[in-house]
């Protein structure tokens, strides 16, 4: 995937607590969905590395795409204190890849959670405008269980095809994230967006 521009949007990283600032880790990671067909790249090579990562930076929040469930689930096993939030994309369930949400369970709890296909219905399994597959955005309201302290985060991956579906996809992040947030919490963003810096969708998030 050339020239894809991984970005973590941070529009707050930072969370009060008692007249002090303690700084959050969040990680976004495109972990490549297992394919047989990827040879010496296969999953059952990239896997233990790909943990180890995981395991060395520590992250409080990941947002991880292209997972599928088995590949879930054997991140959970690896890494012990955390757990994830989300569904896949083909059928609200456990189908397809998911944009999971991995959190650590000794600092946060799960207060909401959703996920929304990004298209021009984004309640419902669907593929949206001039995009490839369908793409989707798993979000959460964490709270911090010694501070009380509360944060949104949104985790997504647009389209690698459709360059309207990038640009709007991007557009109904915001819209959701504005609708969502109606309590004004410190938000972040995660994603493979498939884009470069110069990009409508890019220029939209920002």
């Amino acid at each position: 995937m050339n020239k894809i521009l991984l970005l973590i949007l941070v529009l707050a990283s930072q969370l009060a607590q008692a007249q002090k600032q303690e700084t959050l880790s969040f990680l976004s990671y495109n972990i490549r969905y297992d394919n047989p067909a990827d040879g010496p790249d296969a999953w059952s090579n990239r896997r233990d590395f790909l943990a180890g990562q995981l395991r060395f930076h520590k992250p409080d929040v990941f947002g991880i795409q292209e997972g599928l469930k088995h590949q879930l689930d054997y991140l959970l096993e690896q890494l012990p204190g955390y757990t994830y939030l989300g569904v896949g994309r083909d059928d609200g369930r456990e189908a397809g890849e998911y944009s999971a949400l991995f959190y650590r369970t000794d600092r946060f709890r799960a207060l909401e959670s959703g996920t929304f296909w990004l298209s021009e219905t984004p309640d419902t399994v669907s593929k949206g405008w001039d995009a490839a597959l369908p793409r989707i955005c798993t979000w959460a309201l964490l709270e911090d269980t010694s501070s009380g302290q509360r944060l949104r985060v949104f985790n997504s991956h647009f389209d690698h095809i459709g360059k309207e579906a990038r640009r709007l996809s991007a557009a109904l992040v915001l819209e959701k994230i504005t609708a969502l947030n109606t309590t004004a919490d410190p938000v972040v963003l995660l994603g493979d967006f498939n884009s470069t810096a110069e990009t409508k969708a890019i220029e939209t998030l920002r």
